[in-house]
């Protein structure tokens, strides 16, 4: 098995360079901007423009994570600097994160380009259905964990800190880190339908098989709103289970109408 992925590899490895040259490009591009220019408004005739203005410490980095700060953390925490080189790593993972959200669409695109030879036709048609609900998904999934989740996570933190006598101060490569890594992992259990849909696509799951397990789909939703909210009240557990469920649901929905579609594509071909 390893020496067919190597020679897959050694293969496809100009196909590989090249598009990964291409996507590291774009993500170079993004990155640079992010890291040099800062967002300034300028007046011209009574109306505000936004223009970009070279400034690395500034940047629009370290504009996005003040914007964060400010929305996230409750206003008596403060952020503090344990390291030298702490400043540095916040601002550059909030550059990266910021050119891997804008750039990520053109590297699925370059990914599907480079596996869509391999692919049947179905399968093709199948990936590009999903990018785009999957991208979108993702989007709202780490925009409700950032903007309406979080806030509350650090509050209960803080109660927490008081209550041991601690004082509200958080490192910032600490909450950078924590932050980012939250809401990818948010976006990402938002992409439950696409996954469901893609392995009934695919004949690995049934709706029927999906449709018996629902119970166990509930409880693992609040299972994970009580690991990412540790809340007394449990009323932020339940503003996280019930989208996933919702979701669960909607991958149901979608999944029996695949498969409905996939045997009548079956019974026309017999015929």
């Amino acid at each position: 098995m390893e020496n067919e992925i190597f020679n897959y590899l050694v293969k496809y490895s100009d196909e590989i360079r090249y598009r990964l040259i291409r996507s590291l490009t774009v993500f170079g591009i993004f990155f640079a901007i992010f890291l040099m220019f800062q967002i300034r408004y300028i007046s011209l005739f009574n109306y505000r423009f936004l223009f970009i203005y070279p400034d690395p410490f500034h940047n629009i980095g370290a504009q996005f994570l003040f914007i964060i700060k400010d929305h996230v953390l409750p206003e008596d925490t403060k952020l503090l600097v344990i390291k030298p080189t702490d400043g540095v790593m916040a601002d550059f993972y909030s550059c990266m994160s910021l050119s891997l959200i804008i750039s990520m669409p053109y590297i699925a695109y370059q990914l599907m380009q480079f596996v869509s030879p391999a692919l049947k036709n179905s399968e093709r048609e199948l990936i590009k259905s999903i990018i785009i609900p999957a991208s979108l998904l993702f989007a709202a999934g780490a925009f409700m964990g950032l903007y309406f989740v979080a806030p509350e996570i650090f509050i209960i933190f803080q109660d927490f800190n008081v209550g041991l006598g601690a004082s509200t101060t958080l490192s910032i490569s600490s909450f950078v880190s924590f932050l980012f890594i939250y809401v990818i992992a948010f976006g990402l259990s938002f992409e439950l339908p696409v996954i469901m849909v893609g392995l009934t696509r695919f004949g690995i799951v049934t709706y029927e098989q999906w449709a018996a397990n629902w119970r166990y789909a509930v409880i693992g939703a609040f299972i994970f709103g009580m690991i990412f909210s540790p809340g007394v009240t449990g009323f932020t557990m339940i503003i996280l289970a019930v989208p996933i469920i919702a979701l669960y649901f909607a991958g149901l929905y979608i999944s029996k109408r695949v498969e409905k579609k996939e045997k009548l594509i079956s019974i026309t071909n017999d015929y």
